[in-house]
């Protein structure tokens, strides 16, 4: 397996309240920028949420792609994955037309710079948003269902792969519901991301963890790892610093290595946004946004466990 860094814009989420206007200390910075930071710190690869990318201006969008791409040969790392968390399930079919063109797009921008995968949560929830009091669950299925069909069969034009994440609060919360979903679309590019985070939270009341991971393991193509608190909805969920949360992290190197997975292991930090009560950053309100800090103090706590980059070995 590799590591990867996950990059963030400023104010990830828009007006989201959950995340809020927050700040990290990489995100007014150019995307080439933060490729060389990320090898830096001896990374294999670098993850970009695709709002970064899509901050230049329009006129420097596909020169900003090239550039990025160009400064990750020249570092000798790879771009890992695109992660554009975008609306699949609305009651609103403009937001569901704009989200699936959008996701389209980050397909593009992959092909460019040479990644294998866009991954997504399905947005805009079901339980969470409680989009159920609108729409049946039905309904919601079978927007996900041909959203996704949509954008895989995009992909398979590029070559690339479509990773959707298992996550709470969304119709995909539940290992059996992935493989249902799976085989009812069919597309032999279609992938799945593992959120530690969430594995940990929504998967583990119902299923052991390895079980769940090896079950999914033909599908994992990407994971994200985190440390996790709260219930298995996004509501009351907070991101904590890594060795704070639930997260087994030892029991989740002993899967992976038990499937071969041979994919990237991303750190995706999202405790820098608006935490407390109201936010999924950390449960005290206040969250580490230094991301010179979190890019080494990961790969520290992460080896312990045996997460080791691949260039450094």
């Amino acid at each position: 397996m590799k590591l990867s860094f996950e990059v963030w814009p400023n104010m990830p989420w828009g007006r989201l309240e959950a995340a809020g206007p927050a700040w990290n200390s990489w995100g007014d910075k150019p995307a080439a920028w933060c490729v060389e930071q990320t090898a830096k710190y001896g990374y294999d690869g670098v993850d970009f949420i695709f709002a970064k990318l899509l901050e230049a201006p329009k006129a420097e969008y596909d020169e900003q792609l090239r550039q990025v791409r160009v400064t990750a040969e020249r570092v000798g790392i790879d771009i890992g994955y695109l992660g554009h968390h975008t609306t699949f399930v609305s009651p609103r079919e403009f937001d569901r037309e704009r989200g699936i063109e959008s996701f389209k797009k980050a397909l593009d921008a992959a092909a460019v710079l040479g990644a294998k995968s866009v991954c997504t949560l399905i947005g805009d929830g079901y339980y969470d948003p409680p989009l159920n009091v609108l729409l049946t669950r039905k309904q919601a299925w079978r927007q996900c269902r041909e959203a996704i069909t949509e954008v895989a069969a995009h992909a398979s034009t590029l070559g690339l792969n479509v990773s959707i994440e298992l996550l709470q609060g969304t119709i995909l919360n539940r290992v059996e519901l992935i493989e249902r979903m799976f085989d009812e679309v069919g597309a032999s590019n279609l992938r799945m991301t593992m959120d530690t985070g969430a594995f940990y939270v929504a998967v583990k009341p119902f299923m052991n963890v390895k079980d769940a991971i090896k079950r999914l393991g033909r599908y994992i193509d990407i994971v994200q790892i985190k440390d996790e608190v709260g219930l298995p909805t996004i509501v009351h969920c907070n991101h904590i610093w890594f060795g704070g949360g639930l997260v087994d992290f030892r029991e989740t190197y002993e899967a992976l290595a038990e499937i071969n997975f041979d994919g990237y292991v991303s750190v995706e930090w999202e405790g820098w946004q608006v935490g407390g009560t109201i936010g999924v950053g950390e449960p005290a309100g206040v969250g580490l946004a230094n991301f010179d800090r979190v890019a080494e103090e990961s790969l520290e706590f992460l080896g312990e466990f045996g997460f080791v980059p691949r260039r450094s070995r």
